[in-house]
């Protein structure tokens, strides 16, 4: 992962000895990747972004978000199709298990979400169903519970376990304890989430990616990501697959109806989605995410060529052929609000 941050006239400082700003302060607007020097990637075709998740080969490190309105059977299929994976989110257990069988005999690829009170079980039942990868998801992934439960099911079940949401250093350090070799980094960032103004936690994303990439684990980085230069940047901070799911809201292959021209977008700790599934509001929960309706964009494939094309120029600026030189030669550097207008093209303001 690059925690090179440059200075001037070849002067670089190492994350987290910064100066100038609170090393646990920086998310995406807040850097740019610097151009490198005697580069030899001559053409955006070089670079290979492809990645490993447990037995599975990538040929893109893009993931699709658990969330009702973006991952059903046409998400997960085009994600195959395109060499990225899709997580089928929690939901009816019967009908995501005839999913699952049926995405085993035709050979698709998909990550299973699981809730945290039944984990084991519903793991188990997926594996028989021909599963190899479970994401446990739950958000806060600091419970001691969360962990535990990641490495019974990776311990007994012999299954590749992403675990829950953390966002820091000590909180990745606990499932690398365990044997867990997958994580899911990045509390309040998604674009239907509002957990930041509810509970006031969170972490900026960026530095969520730097600091929890310091305990080793493999990094899969969710929430923010809002172009494809955020989806560069978290590679090169250390991400080694990036979760996109509010970005591919109002494509053609989410689930829902179309309505006016537009298609329901929500996040899983919303009102809308809580009352749906008849989970009360009150004195002990309170909603964490919106719900929305999101003009039609046509299909994701576009959104996912578009992530990828940006990861594929980013490589080709800093002279790396593959997503782990990337990490390695990459350097950022810290910029000013006023960076962050010039950033935007002029002739629109």
């Amino acid at each position: 992962m690059s925690k090179v941050f440059y200075k001037a006239l070849g002067k670089i400082d190492v994350w987290p000895k910064i100066s100038g700003v609170n090393p646990c302060g920086i998310t995406f607007d807040d850097v740019l990747l610097v151009p490198q020097a005697d580069t030899v990637v001559y053409s955006r075709k070089l670079p290979d972004v492809s990645v490993k998740l447990g037995p599975y080969r990538l040929k893109k490190p893009i993931i699709s978000a658990p969330m009702d309105t973006i991952s059903g059977e046409k998400m997960i299929r085009l994600m195959d199709k395109l060499g990225a994976i899709g997580i089928l989110p929690r939901g009816d257990l019967k009908r995501n298990l005839k999913l699952c069988r049926k995405f085993t005999r035709e050979k698709i690829i998909c990550v299973y979400a699981v809730g945290l009170k039944n984990s084991f079980k519903e793991a188990e039942l997926f594996k028989k169903a021909g599963a190899k990868v479970i994401l446990i998801d739950v958000a806060h992934g600091g419970m001691r519970r969360a962990v535990s439960k990641a490495q019974e099911i990776q311990k007994k079940l012999r299954l590749t376990v992403i675990g829950s949401t953390v966002a820091g250093f000590r909180q990745a350090e606990e499932y690398r304890k365990v044997g867990v070799k997958v994580v899911r980094v990045g509390v309040g960032g998604g674009g239907l989430c509002i957990t930041r103004l509810v509970a006031g936690v969170g972490m900026p994303q960026l530095s969520s990616i730097l600091d929890t990439g310091e305990s080793g684990l493999q990094i899969i980085a969710d929430g923010g990501i809002r172009k494809p230069a955020d989806l560069a940047k978290a590679i090169a901070a250390g991400a080694d697959l990036v979760m996109v799911g509010s970005i591919l809201a109002g494509t053609d292959e989410t689930p829902g109806e179309i309505i006016g021209g537009r298609k329901k977008a929500r996040g899983q700790a919303s009102a809308d989605y809580m009352y749906d599934n008849e989970l009360e509001l009150g004195e002990f929960r309170a909603a964490e995410g919106i719900d929305t309706m999101v003009v039609l964009k046509g299909s994701a494939e576009r959104m996912v060529n578009d992530l990828v094309a940006g990861l594929r120029s980013a490589m080709s600026y800093t002279g790396a052929k593959t997503i782990r030189e990337f990490q390695e030669k990459a350097e950022f550097v810290l910029v000013t609000k006023a960076t962050q207008f010039e950033n935007q093209p002029h002739i629109l303001g």
